[in-house]
C-alpha cells in the first residue's frame, strides 16, 4: 500500500475511533452503545461499497479507515465479562445477523 493510502486509513481510523468514543460516552448502557456503533459502522461501509461508489481514496478513508475505527467487535469481550455467557453469545450473533441483514438490504438488486 502506498503512503497516501496508509495516511488516509490512519486519518479515517482516528476519526472513527474518536467518534465511537464520544458516542459510547453519551449513552449510559455500554452494550447498547456498542451495538448501535457496530450497526451504524456496517451501514456506513455498506452505503459506501454498494450505493455511493466513491473514488478509491474516499472509499479507503470511509471503509477500512472510518468504519474500521468506528466499529468494534473486540468490545464483545468486555460485554462477555460483564454479562452472562448466554447474553454475550446472543449479543454477538445478533449483531452479526443484523449486520448481514443491513448489508443485504443495501446491496444492489441483481437484474434478471
Amino acid at each position: 500500500a502506498g503512503v497516501k493510502k496508509v495516511a488516509i486509513v490512519a486519518l479515517g481510523g482516528t476519526l472513527g475511533s474518536f467518534t465511537r468514543y464520544l458516542f459510547t460516552e453519551s449513552i449510559a448502557r455500554y452494550s447498547l452503545a456498542i451495538l448501535i456503533v457496530n450497526l451504524i459502522g456496517v451501514t456506513i461501509a455498506g452505503l459506501i461499497a454498494y450505493r455511493i461508489r466513491p473514488s478509491e481514496l474516499s472509499e479507503t478513508f470511509w471503509i477500512p479507515g472510518f468504519a474500521g475505527g468506528f466499529t468494534t467487535f473486540s468490545s464483545v469481550a468486555v460485554i462477555y465479562n460483564s454479562q452472562s455467557s448466554v447474553t454475550a453469545f446472543v449479543y454477538f450473533f445478533g449483531t452479526v445477523f443484523v449486520s448481514l441483514i443491513i448489508l443485504a438490504a443495501l446491496q444492489p438488486k441483481q437484474r434478471a
